[in-house]
């Protein structure tokens, strides 16, 4: 059966939970304070699966090793990073140069919407882990996102959304130029240290869209994605997004509702 990762916590003691149909186990983690983000992944190869967490408000990301093939024992190591930093709100996990190791695209640094990165596995993860700009989505603040080959060319993609600022339950007088809730994804250049390039899809008022599973949910060979809405009463909730071929880029994007919060034009001095 499929082991499943859940915790609970203090601000000085993390309570990881792993649980299955046989049996629901729990491992004590002493950290200084509280994590933002944890996530499953065999992160040194060796076949098992490994924790990785973020500490926002140190600013850093920790992973403990599963160095016990019978019961849980996990060794805690820091992961070094080189020419950036994040607090690793989100994180998702992917093999994005390959050559065989997992890399994390992370947040940039510990505040919200600054933009996203992914930090590139050394040899060993002891090492310093090199930092690799993606793109921001300014002035929104992109929170969440996942990897998926969108375009279906071999390489991973990323698809963001963005939370946004000013009224909740009305759209407000926030202007272009304000933190809005927008959709987006980044197309993968192929080299992902070079430029990706950022394709936007919706952007409006009142909108907080900080999950995303990537599906087929309609059943015609492309990538669709299952998403939720926060903070837009009375538009919450959960959603799909059809992803819709042409034989030519165009612009297009079609609501499913027939009233919705104010939509709103991307500014033209951020990209």
């Amino acid at each position: 059966t499929e082991d499943v990762l859940d915790r609970r916590a203090t601000i000085q003691r993390e309570s990881f939970y792993f649980s299955n149909a046989d049996r629901r186990d729990t491992l004590l983690v002493d950290i200084n304070i509280w994590t933002e983000d944890v996530a499953l992944g065999d992160l040194d190869g060796d076949g098992d699966l490994d924790i990785v967490c973020g500490i926002r408000a140190e600013n850093r990301l920790v992973w403990f090793e599963n160095v016990s093939a019978s019961t849980l024992e996990f060794k805690e190591h820091r992961i070094e990073i080189d020419g950036g930093s994040t607090g690793g709100f989100n994180m998702a996990y992917a093999d994005l140069n390959s050559d065989g190791r997992l890399d994390i695209v992370v947040p940039v640094g510990s505040a919200l919407g600054q933009g996203i990165a992914w930090i590139e596995q050394p040899e060993s993860p002891a090492a310093s882990w090199r930092f690799h700009t993606i793109g921001t989505m300014m002035p929104d603040l992109l929170v969440g996102f996942t990897i998926a080959d969108i375009n279906q060319d071999g390489h991973p993609d990323i698809m963001g959304g963005s939370y946004s600022r000013g009224a909740r339950d009305e759209d407000g007088d926030i202007g272009v130029d304000g933190a809005l809730g927008r959709i987006a994804w980044y197309e993968n250049p192929g080299k992902p240290d070079t430029g990706w390039t950022r394709h936007d899809v919706s952007r409006r008022k009142r909108g907080m869209f900080d999950k995303f599973i990537a599906r087929d949910m309609d059943g015609d060979g492309d990538i669709d994605f299952v998403s939720t809405r926060g903070n837009s009463d009375p538009y919450d909730g959960v959603f799909w997004l059809e992803q819709v071929r042409t034989d030519k880029p165009v612009v297009s994007f079609e609501r499913a509702r027939e009233n919705d919060s104010e939509e709103v034009a991307i500014p033209k001095n951020r990209r």
